[in-house]
């Protein structure tokens, strides 16, 4: 009976990943600690465990085969779980790599949080309620977060809009759909037009989301679609607080989440423009791992993300 090869033990794995990371044997082994010929062993005992040739030697380097890269990329999600793992016994919150774009954080995150730590202020004031997450987010860009997603780096990601998928290891879902308004000043002049159109917006001054962002290329779409002048913006920011900011206390437009914009309407910084065609609703998407889906630990907080979504998109 043919016998199933050994598995790689962590040695194998730890050692595949930095010779990956290096591009040679040589710098691995330094950056692990090693010496080079202990490393090379574990190399050559990871690749007759597997039956194949993972990386491809050469005096510049050692550059991994098609084989070594898939082999690589299921090391490193091997490896993360390890990791994951032994912070999950060493803390009692559950660790969570999340990226989340701007609006998000406002918007979703805060009800979010909200519901993970139901209570603990009251009920267990030193916060050491074994329910809750650890989450490490970072803030940007659809785009830039969706790479992080690819490469591993993130968990989940709460995105604008989803790239191309180019991997079997991230999965894309709908969240909620959110829309985006035109707003002003409270003593703005536009405010007093009657009808209030599209092309008479188009001659005054704005301050927009810079020309990358996936708010500004939606907006200038639906600009373009109803053939009108372009807007020239005579600021252009990365931040829709900075522009909402700009905008109470200047006789600028911008646009803003309307979740985010009636919320600075209750505190009298700003208006909502009712203009002829409403802007149309943007999807807020999430991004996932795999593991994400099989984790128990990833699995609870993507649904409490799904459940806090839920709630926003009846609201």
């Amino acid at each position: 009976m043919k016998r199933s090869p050994a598995a790689l033990q962590r040695s194998h794995i730890e050692a595949l990943i930095a010779i990956g990371d290096g591009g040679s044997v040589h710098r691995a082994a330094r950056s692990l600690g090693v010496a080079q010929p202990v490393l090379s062993r574990l190399l050559a005992d990871a690749e007759s465990r597997l039956g194949t040739r993972l990386f491809e030697r050469s005096s510049q380097g050692s550059q991994p085969t098609l084989l070594g890269e898939t082999v690589l990329a299921q090391a490193r999600s091997v490896m993360r779980a390890m990791d994951r793992l032994s912070a999950s016994a060493a803390s009692a919150r559950l660790p969570v790599r999340l990226g989340c774009i701007p609006r998000a954080m406002h918007t979703l995150i805060p009800p979010l949080y909200a519901r993970m730590y139901a209570g603990t202020h009251a009920d267990d004031p030193a916060g050491t309620d074994d329910t809750a997450f650890r989450c490490k987010v970072i803030e940007g860009s659809s785009t830039m977060l969706f790479e992080l997603l690819e490469a591993g780096e993130l968990d989940f990601a709460i995105l604008r809009c989803a790239s191309t998928v180019k991997s079997d290891e991230v999965k894309i879902e709908r969240l909620y759909a959110e829309r985006t308004v035109i707003v002003c000043s409270n003593h703005h002049p536009v405010l007093s037009a009657r009808p209030l159109r599209l092309a008479d917006l188009a001659a005054l001054d704005w301050t927009l989301p810079h020309a990358d962002t996936t708010s500004r290329i939606a907006f200038d779409l639906f600009w373009t679609r109803r053939r009108l002048p372009p807007i020239e913006p005579v600021l252009e920011t990365r931040s829709f607080e900075s522009n909402i900011e700009v905008v109470a206390h200047t006789r600028l437009l911008s646009i803003a989440p309307e979740s985010i914009a009636r919320r600075y309407m209750r505190f009298g910084m700003l208006s909502i423009l009712e203009i002829e065609s409403a802007l149309p609703s943007s999807p807020i998407m999430l991004g996932s791992r795999l593991t994400a889906r099989e984790e128990p630990v990833l699995k609870r907080f993507r649904k409490l993300l799904q459940e806090t979504a839920g709630e926003l998109a009846l609201g």
